[in-house]
């Protein structure tokens, strides 16, 4: 039987693309004489090997070798992660294992330092001061807490040993793409050492913007600093993290309304196939203060762990501080067409208050401050008994306000300051595991957690203050927003039981759940609030080495995902256009992850990762399918708030989802209705795919290292295939990216601890796009009374050729 298996896995393994970088570390991660890898994948060091938990572990010395510069890299290679940066590095839209968002989510997926909540976006976060990344699948609400519906990763730092040590790394490639870090790490006193590293990169940009002739590049500096304590029985470190963002407008480019070919008879107009990006990108940086992002940030990470005694129990502690100024300067028309609204200056001058006639309110430049404290105390009993347990308790408090930064007069008027969000999260959480034989272990843990959110009105300000000349300088612009509160009460557990069948292979099976709490929509929105997202993940895998040399590890599991939130748009007030967040309904996911290692000889390993799933909305509706269907032109009833069994003439189609359409209406598709139809009926998104799921991800990586001779050097190449099918851009399924076929060279030599590096990155140059949002065509006529779709596209990175030069002393 145990030949029979390793056959089929070995089966598996030559049939799908097997992958390096999920299971290979530096030396600091490896036993050298078991080549166990560790991860802290569970808030303690254990080997990857022995854990019931899908987790891709990326070591620091193969991030280099596939030249891998932040998380959406990752991402290309952890099977069931997936992360759009369509907005830059100002949002991440992150999807593991399907559960979906279409703009900004913190409540999805966590990132962590050390465990350590980290707030912000972060793919603006450097890797080279990390040991490893542990990109952690399925809920992990019981073990990191919030904001992990689906998932986690873990950045582990690389923390200073009683040796002195010097790094540096130099980067040159093309489109001016110039980067240099160096770090020092040694012993000060008796058990305290430290750090100090700093990173330096301006990359030119693989776009420029037609309207300007500028690139839209990116730059960014990098200064850490730690400490760290050592003693019998205890441990301390700390880190500051400083960095300084200061990117140009983030490439985009609309593809406008003039390409739809679906619903544009009776409806606003949709495009069905694959999206292109329509060069040259043109964006209105010339009309803002400062185009793109200017972002300063300091981080604090603190950890500490005591041993109580002899009793073999432990004490952890866990602190973390951020401090953000964010500025943002964004054209949000996409294109090189300035939004306008008022159609004429007799209308600004006499309908609309404080109106400036021919001022876009869509190129706008806004700042904000974002304060962040998080605190965790945990005790463990000792490790190596039958039963262990731990307990803790967790803190977080978030604060998010805007500045007066950037107010205009527009079209709209003066600009208020936005609202102030504020989180405050308490947890309590436990677990405990018993080893019921010497094979067999069962383990429970559980989180209990009360999560307050609110919004505060932005503050007010004096006209006169911001605005010289003005008729009335002392008259008071109130802030946007109100006060609002929420609270959401979770029990969240995780069950798992894992059995070690030999000393190759473990089984598990395992249920977990986790949650993302609602929140509010601006207060002009159709749907002011929307609510609580929960997720169940029903899982089972194994973890395998059949054959010296080869890792398999597989995973399948099923999910069920409650009030799924995705977003819509709507008209305000003024005319423009917002969005809001929405529960959309209930989906199932089913999914498989493959993740291998063969190394072949002592000079060649294959590796690769899989992933499928099949994503599905089983109960579910959506406004603006019903619009998209029913049409905005149609003529119905809808029942009287105000007269109970009354009904009130409609004449917006299904822009009222509560419409009844009468007979011989005119729906999206130009077909007429054949008898009285609710709108409820074309809501209905029952049996689509979320947004921004993929359903089939794979890698094939080959490296080869050989030495020359007996000279000391090395000769070493590495080639990478990525491939990612084709997602839609929104709930109703027509536009779509296309599928994705990426291939990255590299080839060097190394000599003891310098190495140098060739490189190429999209070698064919694949021009799928990156990312893709349903967005409006402001520029072009209404459609049927309703401004008609357009879809914003964020351009691929183009073919890259680049030289590394990196050394360890």
């Amino acid at each position: 039987m145990k030949t029979v298996l390793k056959g089929l896995l070995l089966a598996a393994t030559a049939a799908t693309p097997t992958h390096v970088l999920a299971q290979d570390v530096g030396q600091q991660d490896a036993v050298e004489s078991d080549n166990v890898i560790v991860v802290t994948a569970r808030k303690r060091e254990e080997s990857l090997q022995n854990i019931p938990v899908a987790v891709s572990v990326f070591g620091e010395d193969l991030i280099d070798e596939a030249n891998i510069s932040g998380l959406e890299q990752i991402s290309d290679f952890t099977p069931g992660f997936q992360l759009q940066s369509a907005f830059g590095r100002d949002a991440d839209r992150p999807v593991i294992r399907g559960t979906s968002n279409i703009l900004i989510s913190e409540g999805k997926v966590g990132f962590f330092i050390d465990g350590v909540p980290f707030v912000g976006a972060s793919t603006a976060l450097d890797l080279e001061n990390y040991r490893r990344v542990e990109v952690i699948k399925g809920p992990q609400s019981a073990v990191f807490g919030r904001g992990t519906l689906s998932g986690a990763v873990n950045y582990v730092s690389k923390q200073p040993t009683d040796e002195l040590t010097a790094d540096f790394e130099l980067t040159a490639a093309t489109h001016d793409d110039y980067e240099i870090f160096g770090r020092v790490a040694g012993p000060i006193a008796d058990g305290l050492s430290g750090f100090v590293s700093g990173k330096y990169n301006s990359f030119g940009g693989d776009y420029t913007n037609s309207v300007t002739g500028n690139s839209l590049g990116q730059e960014t500096l990098t200064i850490s600093a730690g400490l760290n304590y050592q003693s019998d029985g205890f441990e301390a470190s700390v880190i500051y993290l400083r960095t300084e963002d200061d990117d140009d407008h983030y490439a985009i480019g609309l593809q406008d309304s003039s390409f739809n070919n679906i619903f544009t008879e009776g409806s606003r107009g949709y495009f069905q196939g694959e999206v292109e990006l329509r060069e040259p990108i043109g964006l209105n940086t010339d009309e803002l203060i400062e185009p793109g992002l200017n972002r300063k940030a300091n981080r604090i990470i603190a950890t500490a762990t005591a041993e109580l005694g002899d009793s073999g129990y432990t004490a952890t502690a866990l602190f973390g501080y951020t401090d953000i100024t964010e500025r943002t300067g964004t054209d949000q028309t996409f294109n090189d067409q300035t939004a306008l609204f008022i159609s004429s200056p007799f209308v600004c001058a006499n309908f609309i208050p404080d109106c400036a006639f021919g001022v876009s309110p869509f190129n706008t430049d806004s700042e904000i401050e974002r304060t962040a404290i998080s605190a965790e105390l945990r005790f463990a009993s000792p490790q190596d008994k039958a039963i262990r347990f731990e307990i803790g308790g967790f803190f977080f408090d978030d604060q998010t306000n805007g500045t007066d930064y950037g107010r205009k007069q527009t079209e709209f008027g003066f600009d208020s300051i936005s609202e102030t969000d504020v989180t405050t999260n308490l947890a309590a959480f436990g677990s405990v595991e018993f080893d019921v034989t010497d094979r067999l272990t069962i383990g429970g843990e559980l989180r209990i957690a009360r999560e307050e959110i609110g919004t505060r009105p932005g503050d007010s300000y004096r006209l006169g203050d911001l605005f010289a000349g003005v008729t009335d300088p002392d008259r008071i612009i109130a802030g946007d927003g109100a006060v609002r509160n929420a609270t959401f009460k979770s029990v969240l557990p995780r069950i798992t039981v894992d059995y070690q069948a030999n000393d190759d292979l473990l089984v598990y099976a395992k249920y977990s759940e986790g949650n993302s709490p609602g929140g509010f929509n601006s207060t002009d929105a159709p749907i002011t609030t929307f609510g609580e997202e929960s997720l169940k993940n029903y899982e089972v895998g194994i973890k395998s080495e059949p054959l010296d040399g080869l890792r398999v590890n597989l995973a399948g599991f099923f999910i069920d995902y409650g009030d799924q939130v995705l977003t819509s748009t709507f008209t305000t007030g003024a005319g423009g256009v917002d969005s809001f967040s929405d529960n959309i309904g209930d989906t199932e996911i089913y999914g498989l992850e493959l993740d291998a290692t063969w190394r072949v000889t002592d000079f060649l390993t294959l590796s690769g990762t899989y992933a499928y799933i099949d994503a599905e909305v089983t109960n579910g509706v959506s406004t603006d399918q019903a619009i998209l269907l029913g049409g905005t032109t149609g003529t119905g009833t809808v029942a009287d708030p105000n007269n109970p069994g009354a009904t009130l003439v409609t004449t917006d189609g299904c822009t009222n989802p509560a419409a009844i359409l009468d007979a011989g209406q005119l729906l999206g598709d130009g077909t007429l209705t054949t008898g009285p139809i609710p709108c409820a009926t074309f809501a209905d998104v029952s049996g689509q795919t979320p947004p921004l799921v993929s359903k089939h991800q794979a890698t094939f990586s080959a490296a080869f290292d050989v030495p020359i001779g007996d000279s000391g050097w090395d000769i070493f190449a590495r080639g990478d295939v990525i491939y990612r099918s084709s997602f839609f851009a929104q709930i109703h399924n027509l536009a779509e990216t296309g599928d994705s076929t990426k291939v990255n060279f590299s080839a060097g030599v190394r000599k003891d601890n310098l190495t140098l590096r060739f490189w190429v990155k999209n070698a064919f140059q694949d021009e799928t796009p990156r990312g893709i949002l349903r967005y409006v065509d402001f520029s072009a006529p209404t459609l049927n009374g309703v401004r008609q779709r357009a879809f914003a596209i964020t351009p691929p990175e183009r073919r890259q050729f680049g030289v590394t030069l990196s050394g360890s002393f």
